[in-house]
């Protein structure tokens, strides 16, 4: 807080007087600070002069003595004293010469240490006191006229150091600030200053209001501006309403609105203004903590928003002292040209800017070609500049693809997903239908999207729960035929029929097993805080539960025909049992096949096993040299192999490491103090811990995107999108 004696810093005139932001340390002064900054760069091209101090302009090789000389230092500003006093007395080398007719005596810069209040001018070729030149009330030769004999300099200085007029001035000097004289002496200015800085600090708080405001609405999401926000208009737009609002429990916000004639802070160019101040301040956080961390990984996916912009967005993924870190940084336009090498040269680009381009170590895309392809791919231009970016295609994405491409190779199953969607469809068609389902079944279906499997997931997992229900809304509609539509009576007796008939009801059994092992996965994968080494192992883990359906056959066969009966129609001729168990085995078999080929990629990982937690006793007699050579093959340029080996037996034989994961490893370390005694253990699960398992972040950041540019606000400019979201 500014003292009521001290001026709070140069302020700005006319219309921004009073609105100084500085040395705050929380979130609210940064963006301040930063949204100052702003204003003062327009201030300064607008042409207003900004007050400033006249010794800010007086360079090192300047003579500060002959300008002393010439401007009295009691005439000088407080601030200019200030600066001149802190940065002392000048010691040029002069030439004076004294000749006699035996030798020349020339002046020796030692003497400035003999005496520490001796100074000199160059333009004058003279020596003067300091002490006095600043404070002294006589104009003798050390204070004005100077002194330039060296013969008698020893006898001069000293008689100089001993007069009391010198001890006088050396005392103002030594308590100079201690007392401000002139603020005593002039009650009209020291009023002046305390009327100033109650005004700078009711203009802080006035800023403070205004950019909490601004965080409030960019964190949920809302629109700020109005489509009429003149005085008359009954909504002006949630920005101006808010501060409305507010203003009517705060004194000072409200006299602010009322009052103020030039700055209200409502104008659509101060909202652009707070709210890239506010992200700055949010942007500069997140480079510090990427300035602070070891390695990073770059997810990039594109998507399209309401206004049919290609938007990339950029996600990096790091790891701090407080954990796994996913952050978003910013939207990018790439409609005019998204080919893969322009979208890798934007890549690489951001990454300068970012200061991280040296760390980078995994990039994690979807299976896209302009992005995955290892030939032409963004993946492949980005590691002609990194190499060492391990590529990582999203196992979200991987897994959804399992899904979809192991069903929809049945025959039977790509008919009963039709029948799936078709369901969910029926009801999202009519609101009347919508109103039905709610009252009976009390659960509306999800509708499926055809790239987004777990969607699939969820409808047969609701459709399996609800069966009994569903098939009462039909049968209603049914026998009450007469309150609806020809075409929603003929849909509802023929999913009547689908609901009891054999193969709708043995599929979805089968399938509703294989979807709750799938969905735990999924979860998993859209984790950030699971490493790689988990996600695979649950990925294998997947793999079993689903090769183990093979053997739940009769019960589900069984359970089916309890249910609805026998099947019926062309598919009951025969021996029917061995049909559906053939049928049964072919997707299961579909579905590992799927998952082998897919998740076979992974040789290039096999140094995750270095810190698998359940091998670390098999390690300790039997060392996974393997791993550690594929660990030295994609990232040897960190690590000491020798080193790390020894540490890593040491670490293996640990009681209090045994069954830990990565993290747990990781956090460990840090917490006992052990990341620079076993700082190649430390770097390797830093590594493990960066590499990302998929772009869910990415996805994330879609989905603000589809909330911040909606319908409504599909104009918002690229910056302001960027900084909102």
């Amino acid at each position: 807080m500014s003292s009521d004696r001290t001026i709070d810093q140069s302020y700005l005139p006319s219309k921004w007087e009073g609105f100084i932001i500085a040395d705050f340390m929380t979130s609210s002064a940064r963006c301040a600070a930063k949204f100052m900054h702003v204003i003062y760069q327009r201030v300064k091209l607008g042409g207003i002069s900004i007050r400033s101090f006249t010794m800010a302009h007086v360079s090192d090789s300047d003579d500060i003595v002959a300008k002393l000389l010439t401007e009295s230092f009691s005439r000088m500003s407080y601030t200019d004293k200030l600066e001149l006093i802190t940065k002392g007395r000048p010691t040029p080398q002069l030439n004076l010469v004294k000749k006699t007719k035996r030798f020349e005596r020339h002046f020796n810069i030692g003497n400035y240490a003999r005496y520490n209040w001796m100074t000199g001018s160059t333009r004058e070729q003279k020596l003067y006191c300091w002490d006095c030149l600043l404070f002294g009330a006589d104009s003798g030769s050390w204070a004005r006229d100077g002194y330039s004999d060296l013969g008698s300099l020893s006898k001069s200085a000293h008689r100089h150091q001993n007069a009391s007029g010198h001890l006088r001035a050396t005392i103002r000097l030594k308590t100079f600030g201690d007392t401000r004289i002139e603020l005593q002496l002039d009650e009209q200015q020291r009023r002046g200053v305390i009327l100033h800085n109650e005004k700078v600090k009711r203009n802080r708080g006035i800023l403070k209001r205004l950019i909490n405001c601004v965080v409030y609405l960019g964190k949920q999401e809302c629109p700020f501006r109005g489509h009429d926000e003149s005085v008359t208009s009954s909504n002006k737009g949630n920005y101006i309403e808010l501060l409305d609002l507010v203003a009517e429990y705060d004194s000072d916000l409200h006299t602010h609105l009322a009052t103020s004639t030039v700055f209200t802070g409502t104008s659509s160019r101060i909202q652009n203004d707070l709210i890239s101040a506010v992200a700055s301040v949010m942007t500069d956080s997140m480079k510090e903590e990427l300035r602070k961390a070891p390695f990073v990984a770059v997810m990039l996916d594109e998507t399209t928003d309401i206004s049919n912009v290609a938007q990339m967005s950029y996600v990096l993924r790091y790891v701090t002292d407080d954990g796994i870190k996913e952050r978003f940084f910013k939207y990018e336009d790439v409609t005019e040209d998204k080919r893969a090498e322009a979208i890798a040269t934007r890549l690489l680009e951001f990454l300068r800017e970012s200061g991280c381009i040296d760390k980078v170590v995994a990039q994690c895309y979807d299976g896209a070609a302009v992005m995955a392809s290892g030939l032409n791919g963004v993946q492949a231009k980005v590691k002609e500049t990194i190499p060492q970016a391990l590529f990582i295609h999203c196992y979200a994405h991987i897994l959804n693809l399992v899904l979809s491409k192991g069903a929809s190779k049945i025959r039977e199953c790509k008919v009963f997903f039709s029948h799936l969607s078709g369901l969910a469809t029926f009801f999202s068609r009519s609101a009347k239908r919508t109103k039905l389902l709610d009252d009976i079944c009390q659960h509306r279906l999800p509708r499926a999207a055809p790239t987004r499997w777990c969607f699939h997931s969820r409808l047969v997992c609701t459709v399996a729960e609800k069966t009994r229900e569903l098939r009462e809304v039909f049968e209603h509609i049914v026998d009450h035929h007469t309150e609806f539509d020809d075409e929603t009576v003929h849909c509802s007796d023929g999913y009547i029929t689908l609901l009891t008939s054999f193969d709708f009801s043995f599929w979805l059994k089968t399938f509703h097993a294989i979807f709750s092992y799938s969905d735990v996965v999924f979860e998993i994968l859209q984790n950030k805080g699971f490493d790689m080494q988990f996600c695979l192992a649950r990925v294998d883990q997947l793999q079993r539960q689903i090769e183990q359906e093979k053997g739940n056959f009769d019960s589900v066969y069984d359970e089916t025909q309890a249910l609805v009966g026998p099947p019926r129609g062309r598919g009951a001729q025969g021996d029917v049992r061995a049909r559906y168990r053939e049928l049964h085995c072919s997707v299961i078999d579909s579905l590992l096949t799927q998952i082998s080929n897919r998740f076979s990629d992974h040789k290039k990982l096999e140094f995750l096993a270095l810190l698998y937690p359940q091998q670390f006793g098999h390690y300790c007699n039997y060392f996974p040299t393997a791993a550690l050579n594929s660990l030295m093959e994609s990232y040897g340029g960190y690590f000491d192999q020798p080193r790390l080996h020894t540490e890593l037996a040491v670490m293996y034989g640990m009681s209090d490491i045994l069954g830990k994961s990565s993290a747990d490893i990781h956090q460990f370390l840090l917490k006992k103090g052990l990341s620079e005694s076993m700082k190649q253990v430390y770097t390797l699960s830093c590594i493990i811990l960066t590499i990302p398992v998929s772009t869910a972040s990415v996805e994330r950041s879609f989905s603000a995107l589809k909330r911040i540019k909606s319908y409504s606000r599909s104009t918002t400019g690229q910056v302001r999108l960027s900084d909102l979201a």
